[in-house]
C-alpha cells in the first residue's frame, strides 16, 4: 500500500531531493570539527554554515546573517528568546493562538502575560491590543500561522505597536516559513524564530532564530561552552556568530538543512503555489461530504495548507485509524500541543483531526483521501 502523507505541519515527508545524500556524504567524507579541527573539510564545512545563514538572512529580508543562531529546533529558539530576553518582573502580549513552544516557558519562569483574542476561525483579534499593554510590557510574541487553524496572522498590526511602545516583537515562524513573506526590517522584528524539518523540507533536530544584531550581542545564552575562539577566556566571546554557537553543532543535520534549502528557499514562489492549489482541492472535497465539518480558517482568507476537521458522526481517532488501515493516510488527531488555540475554534477539548498536504503531496492522494473518507463517512 502507497504511503499517503498527510502531517507535513508535524514534519515534512519526503525531504527535499538530495538532502540524504548530502549527510550520507557528510557522514561517510566531510565530518570534522567545525572551527577546531585542522582539515580541508572544515572550509566546507563552514561553507555550508555560511550558506545557511545568508539564505535565513535573505528570506527574513534582515542583512546580518552573523546573527542567526542554530538550535536543535524551534521549540529550543523560543525557549531561548523567552528566557533570555523576559523576567518574571516583565509583562508580555500573546496571541490566544500560540503553541506551547511559547506557553509553557513563560509559564515556567513565571513570566506574566496577556492573550490577545481570536476569532472563531483561529485570527487575531487586534482591535484592542493596545489596551493589553501594562506598564512593565516588555514584548509581544505572535505564532505566523496557526498549526491548528491554518489561520496566516496579520503581524503588520502588532509589530506597529510594538514600535509605538518600544516593546519588542517576536514572531514564530513554524508553519510560515519559506513560503509566507516575513520581512525583518519592515516590522522592525526583535527576532524570527525558524524550524528546518518542516516547510524547508529539512531534517529533524534542526532550527534557529535570527535575531536583531542588538540583541544577539546582548541576549542571555540559553548554554554556554567552548565556540572554538576566543579559547583564552572562559567568559562568552563577544564576536558573533560566536557567541550564539557553543558546543558542537548538528553538522550532520544542517548539511541536510542547507541541501533542503536550496530547494525549498528557491523554489518557495512555486512551491506555496502548489500549496494552495492542492490545499484547495482538499477544502472544497472535505465540505462536500456528509458528516465532515471544517474548523479554522476558511478557503477564501489567507491561510495555510493545515486544515482541520471534526465530525458528529464518529470519533475522530476512528476516523484516522481507518484512514492509516485501509488507505495508508497519515494524519494528527488531538489538540496539536496548542490548547488555547483549540479553545478560540471551539474544539477543545476533543481536538481536530488534521489534515496538512505538502509539496510532494499529489491530486491522486488528495482524491484517494476524499474517496475514502466519504466511504468512512457514510457506513
Amino acid at each position: 500500500m502507497k504511503r499517503i502523507y498527510l502531517d507535513n505541519a508535524s514534519t515534512s515527508f519526503p525531504k527535499a531531493p538530495g538532502v540524504a545524500d548530502a549527510i550520507a556524504l557528510y557522514i561517510n567524507s566531510k565530518a570534522s570539527g567545525i572551527d577546531r579541527t585542522v582539515s580541508s573539510e572544515d572550509e566546507d564545512n563552514f561553507d555550508t554554515l555560511f550558506s545557511i545563514r545568508t539564505m535565513i538572512a535573505n528570506l527574513y529580508s534582515y542583512n546580518h546573517p552573523e546573527c542567526v543562531a542554530f538550535t536543535r529546533n524551534i521549540t529550543e529558539a523560543l525557549n531561548w528568546l523567552i528566557k533570555g530576553l523576559f523576567t518574571a518582573n516583565d509583562h508580555i502580549i500573546v496571541s490566544s493562538n500560540e503553541h506551547n513552544a511559547v506557553m509553557r516557558p513563560l509559564n515556567e519562569e513565571g513570566i506574566p502575560y496577556s492573550r490577545i483574542p481570536s476569532t472563531g476561525n483561529g485570527y487575531n483579534d487586534y482591535s484592542n491590543l493596545e489596551s493589553l499593554i501594562e506598564k512593565n510590557t516588555k514584548g509581544i510574541i505572535i505564532n505566523a500561522a496557526s498549526n491548528v487553524s491554518g489561520a496566516v496572522q496579520n503581524l503588520e498590526i502588532p509589530a506597529e505597536i510594538a514600535r509605538k511602545h518600544n516593546l519588542m516583537f517576536i514572531v514564530d515562524s513554524a508553519q510560515a516559513s519559506p513560503y509566507i513573506d516575513i520581512n525583518m526590517d519592515e516590522l522592525n522584528a526583535t527576532a524570527v524564530a525558524f524550524t528546518g524539518h518542516k516547510g524547508f523540507l529539512g531534517p529533524d533536530g534542526t532550527g534557529g532564530m535570527l535575531i536583531r544584531r542588538e540583541v544577539a550581542e546582548s541576549i542571555k545564552p540559553l548554554i554556554a561552552g567552548g565556540t572554538g575562539s576566543e579559547s583564552d577566556s572562559e567568559e562568552i566571546p563577544h564576536t558573533l556568530p560566536e557567541r550564539l554557537s557553543p558546543g558542537t553543532m548538528n553538522m550532520t543535520g544542517l548539511t541536510g538543512l542547507e541541501k533542503a534549502m536550496r530547494f525549498s528557499v528557491l523554489r518557495r514562489k512555486e512551491i506555496a503555489e502548489k500549496l494552495q492549489r492542492i490545499t484547495e482541492k482538499l477544502y472544497l472535497g472535505l465540505s462536500c461530504i456528509d458528516g465532515i465539518e471544517i474548523k479554522g480558517a476558511p478557503i477564501n482568507e489567507k491561510r495555510s495548507s493545515i486544515i482541520s476537521i471534526v465530525s458528529r458522526k464518529k470519533d475522530i481517532a476512528e476516523i484516522a485509524a481507518l484512514l492509516l488501515e485501509r488507505g495508508g493516510i497519515e494524519t494528527r488527531v488531538g489538540l496539536h500541543c496548542a490548547p488555547s488555540a483549540h479553545k478560540s475554534i471551539g474544539t477543545f477539548p476533543i481536538g481536530t483531526l488534521r489534515l496538512s498536504p505538502g509539496q510532494f503531496t499529489t491530486d491522486d492522494d488528495i482524491e484517494k483521501t476524499l474517496v475514502l473518507l466519504k466511504e468512512i463517512m457514510n457506513e
